[in-house]
């Protein structure tokens, strides 16, 4: 049992209690980058990437993490996304959003501006990412 001070017990795992249940709290959360790169201009609407997180998947595939930024509501709304783009084909899918499963088919770029300049950026031949990465997967 607890100490007893003024007359009442001492959770001894006090503390402890309370970043157990602040990290319970905050797991659902997306993950945050820490550093967003923005892939497209300052607007209504704009999309960001985290770098750390783009990778070359077999078949010429990059994969990235990517935040999209809608203020056209009175409120800010904050969406994390995982999407993968076939770069030739300017083609993407999105796997997830803010954590969730989605499996969306891939679809052409040419109807999605933001997607558009994000496949532009990540898909850039002088991207460390991706430079030598079709020899590397062969």
């Amino acid at each position: 049992m607890g100490a007893v001070i003024q007359g009442k017990a001492r959770n001894p795992l006090g503390p402890w209690t309370i970043g157990l249940g602040l990290m319970i709290s905050l797991w659902g959360l997306p993950a945050w980058a820490s550093d967003w790169v923005p892939v497209t201009p300052p607007d209504l609407e704009q999309q960001f990437i985290d770098p750390a997180s783009l990778e070359h998947r077999p078949g010429d595939i990059l994969r990235v993490r990517s935040l999209y930024v809608d203020r056209r509501a009175p409120t800010v709304q904050h969406t994390t996304y995982l999407t993968e783009y076939r770069c030739p084909e300017r083609l993407f899918r999105d796997l997830d959003s803010d954590g969730q499963p989605g499996g969306h088919p891939w679809q052409s770029v040419a109807a999605d501006p933001l997607n558009a300049q994000t496949l532009d950026y990540v898909c850039a031949p002088d991207n460390p990412a991706i430079a030598g990465s079709s020899d590397s997967q062969k």
